[in-house]
């Protein structure tokens, strides 16, 4: 059986939702992006870092760099 591109489609929406609360779960803290690919193991390392970056350029999230490790956090404008 073959999955279809819609089957994809809801698929690649739906770990993107659960990336969005991920983030925002967290809140402050925000979460390393090492536990973020380990989380998202499923899905592609370049994928899950280029979702992260667009929210980056979206606004919708912060990077920083903390001792050798790159910090993720949600911003408001994720609700939006």
């Amino acid at each position: 059986m073959v999955e279809s591109k819609e089957g994809k489609t809801l698929t690649f929406r739906h770990w993107h939702q659960e990336m969005n609360n991920t983030l925002i779960e967290r809140g402050f803290e925000g979460y390393t992006q090492r536990a973020l690919v380990r989380h998202f193991k499923t899905e592609p390392k370049e994928d899950v870092i280029a979702y992260l970056e667009l929210l980056l350029k979206e606004n919708k999230a912060q990077k920083f760099k903390y001792n050798n490790d790159i910090i993720w956090r949600a911003t408001t404008e994720i609700l939006v």
